[in-house]
């Protein structure tokens, strides 16, 4: 073992870092988004006795619970799982406290260039807004706060790796046939800050959560962030295990 790895193994171990889980379960019942397949996790056989083995399935959408989208989710022949190296989905970055924003309203340019200093080329940069609190209710299915085409366009222009959210869509809400809470967006906005990011290299993570224990926890709610999607042949996107390394305050 490296002595650099080894050293950072240990630190952990020591709690001189620290690891936070900012990835919501996936459960049967689970809220997903509205036409997307629902999550199923069952049970084939259950093991009782010593000797007996348990087995389960799952089924669904592979934007369920905390997910993120790959270039071929908007992009015509974007890349896809299998073609993108481990390195891309491991990052520096920051939490961004933007819990003044309401349900249901844009975040913009003018709102991330407050935070210049911490969205830097190549950064994560996780939007914080409290939204997650509302997992379970119909609020957090189409009332989500969400980027719009400006903050979508500034982020391009640092440059960054990836960008989190606590919704399940990066964009507002669109309406669709069959779903009676009204459009917050037009359709062409949802397409817009998709393909924006996207098709310029920046990951999108969404249905993040905890990202207030980040805040709290970490210091200046900075660290390394690990966002590896399940490496599915031609997969457009992946559940993810979404982890935040980070020296405590």
């Amino acid at each position: 073992m490296s002595q650099m790895l080894k050293d950072l193994f240990n630190k952990l171990m020591r709690g001189e870092l620290i690891v936070i889980d900012l990835t919501h379960e996936l459960y049967t019942g689970m809220p997903t988004y509205p036409g997307d397949p629902p999550f199923i996790h069952e049970y084939v056989k259950i093991g009782k006795n010593y000797g007996e083995s348990t087995l389960s399935r799952i089924s669904g959408g592979l934007h369920s619970g905390t997910h993120i989208d790959l270039p071929r989710h908007f992009v015509p022949n974007g890349s896809t799982a299998e073609n993108i190296p481990p390195k891309e989905f491991m990052a520096y970055g920051s939490v961004l406290d933007l819990s003044y924003k309401r349900f249901g309203e844009a975040i913009t340019r003018e709102d991330l260039e407050r935070f210049r200093d911490k969205i830097q080329r190549n950064y994560v940069v996780m939007l914080y807004t409290g939204f997650s609190k509302t997992w379970g209710t119909e609020e957090y299915i189409y009332n989500w706060p969400y980027l719009d085409r400006s903050g979508a366009d500034y982020l391009v222009e640092r440059g960054i790796r990836a960008v989190g959210i606590e919704a399940l869509s990066i964009a507002g809400w669109p309406g669709k046939e069959g779903y009676p809470y009204p459009p917050r967006v037009p359709r062409d906005d949802v397409v817009y800050v998709h393909y924006r990011l996207l098709s310029n290299g920046i990951y999108i993570i969404e249905g993040v959560t905890n990202l207030d224990l980040a805040l709290s926890r970490c210091r200046d709610g900075e660290g390394l962030f690990l966002f590896l999607p399940l490496n599915i042949r031609g997969a457009e996107g992946s559940p993810i295990r979404l982890a935040l390394i980070c020296e405590p305050k």
